[in-house]
């Protein structure tokens, strides 16, 4: 009884929050303290529970304490603030849920009758609606809502209602808005909400419980798609307010939570913009609409320095308290009436927001980073633009994208692109197109006004009407070049130029041409910056010399008049200049910056230009681009052997929690038909690096993370299955060759044994005890010779099976020693040992007789690995002592192999590179690491796995949990190294990384197999010091 009574007084202290009455507000405002006194009284010595019983604990006592600090009594003032801690509340409850719901359904009837108003209000109760708004019957009405809403509803927007009254309902509908938008989280679907377990459920069954917790059928998702269908409102009253209440709200007021479905429904109506061909469907509503959108995005983005700023602002207040400022209850109840005063002075009676019970309630966590359409969104709101005519109106929404442009790319470390080197090239060739882009259009309307009439003003001043719309166009085009390269500016900051794919034919010298494009459209517009200052103070004087001579009176006073006004728009006009001249000079400096090896050499000549407006302003770009440290090393000739150096490095770089970003995405985006290869790639470039410890650590991590039971560990064919099968291949040939090749040929000479112990099986004139002996002794000298070969097990291998123990044993603590066991000898001796052919260990397929003892021997092997005993098959149980016998044996030697191994010291100091998670401190092995390098074929498929998987890693690193820790650096830097590599199909004939035997990759399987490093040969060869050797590659 007391939940239920507890849920309704929530919903009523929620539902008045929007109220128009500020004096009903503030006072249900600070009933939301009566909550924390409850929870305080009940359960006040366990602060666990009162955070079950009220989980928004912090956000109540503010909205309570803030009702009577607030020094403004303004109503807008007072929704400000309480929307702004209304989207600070994480946790939903049963109360805010139904308040926000209730909301919902009055707001879309009091929405309803405002987009028909002066239509009666009793036409509503039909169905009809209006091709302007969104419509809600009255069946549908009826079954959310109880009856109580809807008599409010129409009670206060009768037939006969004073314009008073009219106004009153377009505040409370602002309100219901601002409230929806706010608190709107609470109906979103999000997993593992913090705490979302600990809040008790309500029993009370609703009808407003969505079907689907799917986010298309969220209520919030219908809220914010019938928001924006208000953007275009066409009622003649409240048509406008409502546009610009909804601009406001939408990109203002919204949880940041909701951020992804605004951005998901505003897609989905910029789309129906466009054909099933493409085209744009250009309409007066459509424009509206983008219009009013911009403004929303616009606010989005800049949101975040917005509300830094307004905090700086606001600080602590001489008041009984801040707004900001949390005053938490003491546990005694004696003392409960001080909660609500107190004195901020005392820095021990309060704390900051949120630092009350259950410590912040606002996270740190960046909703932008979950918009995953924003490129093409951004792109279909400026084709739309691009395809708008010569109007003012189309010149300023141009102004707009451009605005909106250039805060998306101050937001950039905050939003996630999917192809954001793509995506910015395009964005850099579509404004360019405004640049200078208007002058035909200007000199036709600019001939327009020469052949216009006249028109006589007063003072016998002749002035041409058209001539009005020529300044204004001019100023328009002028505001648009500003706004233009302002964007550009932004988007060419690091930025290489990348070509469109269907460009065929050199890539070096696309890139060449596209810079040379650019740099020459901003070369010119330098110089028009410089003509068009000099006309405007030709022009200035000239008409201040004319009105001069017709003046008939005051001349002096006019005179010194006319002067100041004159000097104030010429210094107005130079700023501008200044101002876009400056713009210029940056895009240029980023434009040459970030593409020095291809644009070099086409623009020095401006240097030397006759000109010496060009040359001043080249030798301006070349002194910014220096102040900037641009490093000039792309114009060496190794360029392209360092950017393939640099694109390992970025693959091999470890998080500074041993993560592997960019490594570890790639695995999880491969396509299935490149595991093989990927594995290949991955195993030499770490090792090459003396880095396979932390791939396998990575990797094997990632397996024993999804693994049910150690039994099943690297038991399937994922892709760290086949990079231990590839370090088995690559590190324990020569291994396999030397302990089982001794084994091997003793029983080919001895051919006539038998080791068949199935009675079903033996021929007649066999000996069941004898086969039973010679297999017993076949398996012991296999068993022995790997457990005396434990000195000479490969160090790679060692690696392996140490970093296989260790991850075993964080997530299987008792049976680390028997998930290694298990994998050495199922996935590595026990195969070599029955397929000796296939492994290159002999020449010639065993006999039958051969093969199948071989097959026996393995069988008990893996019991042996398993420490197993036979069980199900009979004719195995008399080797069951046996087996007891080398169960602490074979332990021995899985420990012996999966030592703890210090990478330190066994690489040599000239090619040790800072480790920041060495497997061990301990140093129980100190051989010496082989040598290894990276081959041509294995840099060019790590090339082309990345580029043909570039998008899918920028989502998963975008959506993957450690994110934040993470950021986006890594992924910027492979994109923006991509780029500059191009794609795989555009590689030069003459590049020093070309491999003409791309399939040759035995090669370096070989060098290892024979360890030629060790040999004398070698060794003499490089006494000679005729080679460079490098570490890497």
């Amino acid at each position: 009884m007391a939940k239920h009574a507890h849920t309704k007084l929530e919903i009523v202290f929620f539902i008045y929050l929007w109220s128009i009455d500020p004096e009903a507000v503030k006072i249900a405002m600070s009933c939301f303290a009566l909550f924390a006194y409850e929870a305080d009284i009940r359960f006040g010595f366990d602060e666990a529970a009162v955070l079950t019983i009220l989980p928004n604990y912090n956000i109540y006592m503010e909205l309570s304490t803030a009702s009577t600090t607030l020094v403004t009594t303004g109503r807008n003032a007072l929704q400000k603030k309480i929307l702004s801690l209304l989207r600070r509340i994480e946790y939903a409850t049963p109360g805010n849920k139904q308040a926000w719901y209730d909301t919902f359904v009055s707001q879309q009837h009091l929405a309803k009758f405002l987009a028909v108003y002066p239509k009666r209000v009793d036409d509503l109760g039909s169905g009809g609606s209006t091709a302007s708004s969104p419509s809600v019957s009255a069946s549908e009405t009826s079954g959310f809502v109880g009856g109580g809403y809807t008599k409010f509803g129409k009670r206060r927007t009768g037939v006969h209602s004073s314009e008073h009254d009219i106004e009153d309902v377009f505040h409370e509908w602002a309100n219901m808005t601002g409230f929806l938008c706010a608190l709107g989280s609470v109906w979103l679907p999000i997993k593992n909400r913090p705490g979302q377990h600990g809040i008790p459920a309500d029993t009370r069954r609703t009808s407003m419980e969505p079907v689907s917790s799917d986010l298309h059928y969220c209520p919030v998702t219908q809220f914010i798609g019938d928001c924006l269908k208000y953007l275009v409102c066409q009622n003649e009253k409240f048509g406008l307010q409502i546009q610009r209440h909804i601009q406001d709200l939408l990109g203002h007021e919204l949880n940041p939570l909701c951020y992804p479905i605004l951005f998901d429904q505003i897609k989905i109506q910029v789309d129906k913009f466009f054909d099933p061909n493409g085209q744009v469907i250009c309409s007066e509503q459509n424009t509206q609409f983008i219009d009013n959108v911009i403004v929303i995005m616009r606010s989005v983005f800049e949101m975040k320095a917005q509300q830094a700023a307004q905090n700086s602002l606001e600080g602590p207040t001489t008041t009984t308290g801040s707004s900001n400022t949390l005053v938490v209850p003491s546990n005694n109840t004696g003392s409960s009436t001080s909660v609500v005063g107190g004195s901020s002075n005392d820095p021990n009676s309060s704390s900051t927001a949120g630092s009350g019970r259950g410590g912040p309630q606002q996270t740190n966590e960046n909703p932008l980073a979950n918009v995953i359409i924003l490129e093409q969104l951004v792109l279909n709101i400026v084709r739309y633009a691009r395809h708008l005519d010569t109007s003012v109106g189309a010149v300023t929404i141009r102004i707009r994208v451009c605005q909106l442009v250039e805060s998306m790319m101050k937001r950039r470390d905050d939003l996630s692109f999917r192809q954001e080197i793509k995506f910015r090239n395009k964005l850099v060739e579509y404004l360019t197109d405004w640049i200078m882009g208007n002058s035909h259009q200007f000199n036709q309307v600019h001939a327009l006004g020469q052949s216009a009439a006249g028109v006589s003003v007063g003072g016998g001043v002749n002035v041409t009407t058209s001539q009005l719309v020529v300044d204004q166009y001019q100023h328009l085009t002028r505001e648009l070049d500003q706004a233009s390269m302002e964007a550009v500016a932004s988007l060419l900051h690091s930025l290489p130029l990348q070509p469109e794919e269907s460009d065929r034919g050199d890539l070096m010298e696309a890139k060449s041409q596209l810079f040379l494009k650019y740099f020459t459209l901003f070369m010119n517009l330098l110089n028009d910056c410089g003509d068009d200052l000099n006309d405007d103070q030709s022009s200035l004087s000239d008409h201040h010399q004319t009105n001069n001579e017709r003046a008939t009176s005051n001349i002096t006073s006019q005179t010194q008049q006319q002067q100041q006004q004159q000097s104030q728009l010429i210094n107005q006009l130079q700023q501008k200049q200044q101002s876009l001249r400056n713009s210029t000079i940056v895009a240029m400096s980023n434009l040459l910056a970030a593409n020095i090896e291809s644009g070099l050499m086409r623009s020095i000549a401006l240097g030397y230009h006759r000109d010496p407006q060009t040359r001043a302003a080249f030798m301006e770009v070349l002194t910014q681009i220096l102040q900037q440290g641009t490093e000039f090393d792309t114009l060496a000739e190794t360029v392209l052997a360092d950017r393939f150096e640099r694109l390992v490095e970025l693959v091999t770089m470890i998080g500074d929690k041993g993560e592997l970003p960019i490594a570890m995405a790639l695995a999880n985006v491969v396509s299935p038909q490149y595991m093989d290869e990927l594995a290949r790639v991955f195993v030499t470039i770490f090792d090459a690096k003396h880095l396979l410890h932390q791939l396998l650590l990575n990797m094997f991590a990632k397996e024993v993370e999804m693994a049910d039971c150690y039994q099943t560990i690297l038991r399937g064919n994922g892709l760290p299955t086949k990079i231990m099968s590839f370090c088995f291949k690559l590190y324990g040939s020569h291994y396999l060759y030397n302990l089982f090749a001794p084994i091997l040929a003793k029983m080919f000479i001895a051919d006539l044994r038998s080791y068949e112990v199935d009675p079903s099986r033996i021929e007649q004139h066999e000996q069941l005890d004898e086969n039973r002996k010679n297999l017993r002794l076949l398996t012991h000298d296999v068993f022995q010779a790997i457990i005396d070969s434990s000195p000479q097990f490969p160090l790679q291998l060692r690696i392996l099976c140490s970093c296989l123990y260790q991850v075993v044993q964080q997530r299987f603590p008792q049976h680390p020693l028997q998930a290694v066991s298990t994998v050495i000898f199922l996935r590595f001796l026990n195969p070599a040992l029955v397929l000796p052919h296939e492994f290159g260990i002999v020449d010639a397929e065993p006999l039958p007789r051969i093969k199948r003892g071989l097959t026996l021997v393995s069988k008990i092997l893996q019991n042996i690995a398993n420490n197993l005993i036979f069980t199900k098959e009979f004719h195995m149980r008399c080797f069951n002592d046996y087996l007891r016998s080398t169960f602490d044996s074979a332990t021995n030697f899985v420990l012996s192999i999966s030592e703890p191994i210090n990478i330190t010291t066994i690489i040599p100091s000239h090619e040790q590179q800072p480790i920041e998670n060495n497997i061990s401190d301990s140093t129980t092995l100190s051989p010496t690491y082989p040598m290894s390098y990276i081959s041509d074929a294995n840099v060019l498929a790590l090339h082309r796995l990345l580029w043909y998987h570039q998008e899918k890693i920028g989502d998963y690193l975008s959506s993957g949990r450690d994110h934040k820790a993470i950021g986006r650096r890594p992924f910027d830097k492979m994109a923006t190294l991509l780029a500059y590599l191009g794609p795989p199909d555009h590689r030069p004939l003459d590049s020093q990384w070309i491999s003409y035997d791309m399939t040759a990759t035995k090669f370096e399987e070989l060098m290892a197999k024979t360890q030629m490093h060790e040999r004398e040969e070698f060794k003499s060869l490089k006494a000679l010091n005729i080679f460079y050797q490098v570490s890497s590659f």
